[in-house]
């Protein structure tokens, strides 16, 4: 991953920097040519009574045709692009012609000074201030070309003083050369400050191309650390899943005494590695927005109880008190994410609270119910506390203890409070505990009648001479899947693609009862593919399940969009069991097998292993 910077030398810098001044010479000498030729007829005008006719005629004529010439030529100039080839012809230029300009002006101000006349002396004064004042604007991008119109005509004043002496001479000669001063420091002081504003802006410009290539660098980084742990998820999982069917299998089979403890045991590890990947799995699923929040009325209690009996024995064993407040109030949220979100508050409390209390209490604020966890425990100090909700973050846990779990508990409370739209916010003080509050809307509604679901029996009966399609690109996830399976009483197909799916149900007698297929099969084939294909060879719905273990968010939103039911890899044996068992019973569709041979069927499909991989 190679971005080259762009970035400006001083030299290249430098260059820009010269054509801007020249820019800015060239826009402002159309607006002085004209203001100009206007100033050149108003002198004209106020002395021509006083001075040389004839020669103010002729001064007024070189003036105009020399600004009237300047100003046509300035106009077809700047129809020719400005480059790098041509900067400096066009800066002598506009240097040249301030100066010829200036040297009009020191002549024409000869020629209508008045000896001895004082009141005409400062008429002529404020108009060589006049001019003076718009030179001081307009070619300040260059101070040569400013210099070299502003000497003459101040200057021409003072020698003009010189040479017809008179009782106000000095005191005009002083005016004259401190105006100068002062115009000379003013235009210093203009010219730098636009020339730094000039630089700061390519500084900036530069900065800017900086900062979006760094972006962009990061943003590529991001992608591929996504790219490489959504691949190494999907590969992590792939094995898991596989022992998780295995040890669902072992756990039915008729083991010595000694076994169930170490069996427990790994059953144990495996359910810990599964409850990180769930977690996972949320951070994706919120990211990916694959949830919608199912918005209820239900009393707070209802939530309130579950909590209190869940943790009551972990805070117990802690040597904690653990106390939640009764609350008869209804409220308006999803059942499930605000019990989600108030159990990872408290059980964060249980775990970071070496001794005290922990307080679950609601209190009323207007048409909202503040629901908040107190505790007593170590505190988070303000600096830490937008962090405690960014994945992976745990204060004191550096040595990454996973008994203290992943860091993602915050993180995933955060996104279902945000799913909600409801507020989630921390007070917190080193040693002094934490209050995690959550806002939801009080309900003047009566509660929304709750769904009962029917309940599934875990007998293996039900799944008995059930015929189930497996389709894997892993050989070990087919073989767990069909030891599991048979041990459920389930006739078993096995196949690594649709096609050879297609091919073994061939001389199937009957339809399959359900369909369990890997998301991402090889040669860019996916499940949904392969279960869209055997559903209109059957012209059935067959139940079907999507097995996956992506957990990007994009993918995760496609699968969801299918309607078809996903299961993430790593699962549990019993899980699969009781969805299988669902999906077969709610299935609108009656697949008779009562008349189909299926022993003979199976006989068939274990003669050539070709087959039935």
């Amino acid at each position: 991953m190679n971005i080259s910077l762009p970035t400006l030398d001083e030299a290249s810098r430098s260059s820009r920097v010269l054509q801007d001044q020249v820019r800015a010479l060239e826009s402002a000498s159309v607006g002085a040519r004209i203001a100009t030729i206007g100033m050149g007829l108003v002198g004209f005008w106020t002395f021509h009574k006083s001075a040389q006719l004839i020669s103010l005629s002729c001064w007024l004529m070189a003036q105009m045709l020399f600004n009237l010439y300047s100003l046509l030529a300035g106009i077809r100039l700047r129809r020719i692009p400005l480059s790098g080839a041509n900067v400096f012809q066009r800066l002598r230029r506009s240097i040249a012609l301030p100066a010829m300009n200036g040297l009009i002006w020191a002549g024409g101000i000869w020629m209508m000074w008045i000896p001895g006349n004082f009141p005409m002396q400062l008429v002529l004064i404020f108009f060589v201030i006049g001019l003076s004042s718009g030179a001081l604007n307009s070619l300040k991008a260059s101070l040569p070309a400013l210099f070299l119109f502003l000497i003459p005509c101040v200057g021409s004043v003072i020698v003009t003083t010189l040479a017809h002496l008179d009782s106000y001479s000095m005191f005009v000669v002083t005016g004259a050369s401190g105006y100068f001063a002062w115009s000379s420091t003013y235009a210093v002081g203009a010219h730098r400050s636009l020339i730094r504003s000039l630089y700061n802006h390519y500084q900036v410009e530069e900065m800017a191309v900086k900062l979006q290539a760094q972006k962009e660098i990061a943003e590529m980084a991001t992608e591929a650390k996504s790219r490489f742990l959504a691949a190494a998820s999907h590969d992590l999982r792939q094995p898991m899943h596989a022992l998780n069917l295995y040890l669902g299998a072992l756990a039915n089979l008729d083991l010595p005494p000694s076994a169930h403890p170490v069996l427990d045991k790994v059953r144990e590890c495996a359910h810990t590695m599964d409850e990180m990947f769930s977690a996972l799995l949320n951070i994706s699923s919120l990211d990916a927005n694959a949830m919608e929040a199912n918005f209820t009325t239900f009393p707070i209690a209802m939530v309130l109880n579950k909590i209190e009996l869940e943790f009551s024995p972990q805070a117990q064993a802690k040597g904690l008190q653990l106390r939640v407040a009764p609350c008869s109030v209804l409220i308006r949220s999803d059942a499930d994410l605000f019990e989600n979100i108030l159990r990872n508050l408290v059980s964060n409390a249980v775990r970071y609270t070496t001794e005290g209390k922990i307080l679950v209490g609601c209190r009323r604020t207007g048409d909202t119910i503040r629901c908040g966890v107190y505790d007593t425990g170590m505190g988070i100090a303000i600096d830490q506390q937008a962090a405690i909700f960014e994945e992976f973050f745990q204060i004191g846990n550096k040595a990454r203890d996973r008994s203290k779990g992943l860091g993602l508990g915050l993180a995933i409370a955060l996104r279902q409070a945000r799913l909600m739209h409801t507020p989630l916010t921390v007070r917190s003080e080193i040693g002094h505990g934490s209050v995690f509050e959550v806002e939801i809307p009080r309900s003047l509604l009566p509660p929304t009648p709750l769904q009962k679901k029917p309940l599934d029996t875990l007998n293996g009966a039900d799944l008995e001479g059930k015929l189930i399609v497996v389709i894997d690109d892993e050989s070990m996830i087919l073989s767990a899947s069909r030891l599991l399976l048979e041990q459920f009483g389930c006739h078993v197909i096995t196949a690594s693609s649709g096609a050879e799916a297609l091919q073994m149900l061939a001389s199937s007698p009957c339809a399959p009862d359900a369909i369990i297929c890997d998301y991402r099969l090889r040669d860019n084939e996916t499940g949904i593919q392969v279960v869209t294909k055997l559903r209109n060879e059957f012209n059935l719905d067959v139940p079907a399940i999507l097995i996956t273990g992506d957990t990007s968010p994009q993918q995760i939103k496609t699968i969801a969009s299918t309607g078809i039911s996903v299961m993430h890899k790593p699962l549990q044996s019993q899980i699969l069991q009781t969805t299988l068992i669902s999906l077969i019973n709610q299935s609108s569709t009656v697949i008779e097998v009562e008349h189909c041979e299926m022993k003979d069927f199976r006989a068939t499909t274990e003669i050539d292993p070709a087959i039935n991989r």
